[in-house]
């Protein structure tokens, strides 16, 4: 099969497990938006989608995608630390790279609603920045592994984590994989570098 877009390697990791699982095929996407939503792919493998995006401009953005290629991904306006959905409603649920833009306490809010909303026995992939990064934009510290970041105007918190640190969000999980990763990308803005931690987990 060939995919409509290349996404991050972790999600292919994520999908491999989701196929192995006897659950039904339905996945929500927490931080949704973007030129090449990852949805895609999990749409060409017959997954029934839905994606929550804070940013309406990302959010225009994934929906310019989809009506390019005639896809429809079930995206809608939302926030994660709020999921319009009922509890134990989804098989799977990912964010990656998009929880880590949020407070620490805010995360954990965003990771009790993710909790709530996946099945018994389902799959969740969540991406948090590692310690081991540049705060960014100006580097003003907010609170410990906090800092303020500007992005295309509009500025927000920036969380780091250790590399234990997001261990106590998945209390309730077995952790299925943990992977500490440094990726470089080089694109026509320049040369970008970051160091995620993501986790793949089966809720208890």
């Amino acid at each position: 099969m060939k995919n409509t877009i290349i996404a991050p390697g972790p999600l292919y990791t994520f999908l491999s497990h989701c196929q192995d699982s006897p659950l039904e095929k339905e996945v929500l996407d927490c931080g949704a938006g973007g030129p090449e939503p990852p949805l895609a792919l999990f749409f060409e493998h017959g997954y029934r989608t839905h994606g929550i995006e804070i940013s309406e401009k990302q959010l225009k953005s994934a929906q310019q995608f989809c009506r390019k290629h005639g896809m429809e991904l079930g995206l809608s306006a939302g926030d994660m630390r709020e999921l319009p959905f009922a509890d134990e409603s989804m098989s799977f649920v990912y964010s990656y790279a998009s929880i880590c833009h949020m407070s620490k306490s805010h995360v954990a809010i965003a990771m009790q609603e993710i909790t709530r909303v996946l099945k018994t026995g389902g799959l969740c992939l969540v991406s948090f920045c590692a310690a081991d990064d540049e705060p960014g934009a100006d580097g003003e510290p907010r609170g410990p592994g906090e800092y303020a970041y500007e992005d295309q105007g509009q500025r927000g918190i920036h969380s780091l984590f250790d590399d234990n640190e997001p261990d106590e969000y998945f209390r309730n999980f077995a952790c299925l994989r943990k992977e500490k990763r440094h990726i470089e990308c080089f694109a026509e803005q320049g040369q970008q570098a970051w160091t995620e931690i993501y986790y793949i987990a089966k809720k208890q």
